[in-house]
């Protein structure tokens, strides 16, 4: 299985997809936050109208850290010389008198937010919708947190586990099948059906989607009542990533002898948190490698082509870093 295959060098480490740079509880009106993203660092800030941003977090002047900065209005000062930037990223003024420089512009990625979760795009323009389940926001009740395990690996190596049915059979002690006919890709989003049964809620069918490279959303049906999971990843540097996991129910169920919407909520943050403990000492101490994948590896040499098939991106690397 291993001929033709990408290597573990060939697959990248950032890619041109929708990656998780916090949680939208954590940035208030008028607040900045400074994340470490992809081998730099980004400002993730509110205006005082809501309007959420991630842009590169040097000061173009003298290159202060924007993140100890402060968001008047709509604009972003910096603390060292109080140089403001608009919305549009470009320096709107500068307090000395003189005229802002032509290049003085932050690097502004595509913005957006859903399921609880501000999302950055990794390229100019996103060729795909941020990850989300597929419903209106205001029928589901959601549980948004991070994931407690810091992972000293990179993203592709961490996020093909979603194609390995052998680690989940064996690692997480899940009964699970795939049919690799039932792949559908549509652009950057990839659509299929899992059949597993796990100790939190027993036998289902799950919907699958992953958008681009790092977020996998999974729709599941459990004692009448629809549930949804998220788990998403974002690169901090080539070898070192961190998670998001997103839990939510339906707040009103169709069938009036549905399980309580608590108790599935309960289910899913107990199943996505022994899933990512499982995984820690795993993904904190291996050197990935795919050369000597088997015939059991079909899906996962799926995964491997997939995620090869995203082009390498980092446009903002020379004003993050």
């Amino acid at each position: 299985m291993s001929s033709g295959m990408p290597q573990a060098d060939e697959l990248g480490a950032f890619h041109a997809c929708w990656y998780p740079v916090a949680l939208s509880a954590e940035v208030a009106p008028e607040q900045v936050v400074g994340v470490n993203f992809l081998g730099g660092k980004v400002i993730v800030y509110r205006t005082a109208a809501g309007a959420v941003h991630v842009k590169s977090a040097y000061c173009r002047h003298l290159g202060a850290d924007l993140s100890g900065g402060k968001v008047i209005g709509d604009k972003m000062r910096c603390p060292y010389h109080f140089w403001s930037y608009g919305e549009d990223g470009a320096c709107a003024e500068v307090p000395a008198g003189d005229h802002p420089p032509p290049k003085a512009r932050l690097f502004s990625y595509p913005t957006r937010e859903s399921i609880g979760i501000i999302w950055a795009f990794n390229g100019e323009t996103p060729t795909y919708d941020p990850p989300c389940f597929g419903r209106p926001e205001e029928e589901l009740q959601v549980d948004a947190f991070h994931n407690p395990v810091t992972m000293h690996a990179s993203l592709p190596s961490v996020f093909i586990n979603a194609f390995d049915l052998q680690h989940f059979r064996v690692v997480h002690k899940m009964d699970i099948e795939v049919d690799p006919e039932d792949m559908r890709r549509e652009g950057d989003v990839l659509h299929y059906h899992a059949h597993i049964a796990a100790p939190e809620f027993g036998e289902v069918v799950q919907d699958r989607t992953l958008w681009g490279v790092g977020t996998v959303t999974i729709h599941s049906v459990r004692g009448g009542r629809s549930f949804f999971l998220l788990h998403s990843l974002c690169p901090v540097s080539d070898n070192l990533t961190v998670g998001f996991l997103v839990n939510a129910v339906e707040r009103e169920a169709k069938d009036n002898d549905a399980l309580p919407a608590e108790q599935l909520m309960s289910e899913a943050r107990e199943f996505s948190l022994r899933l990512v403990n499982e995984d820690s000492y795993i993904f904190n101490n291996m050197r990935f490698r795919v050369d000597c994948l088997t015939k059991s590896d079909q899906l996962l040499a799926y995964g491997l082509r997939y995620i090869a098939s995203f082009p390498p991106s980092n446009p903002g690397l020379t004003l993050i870093s």
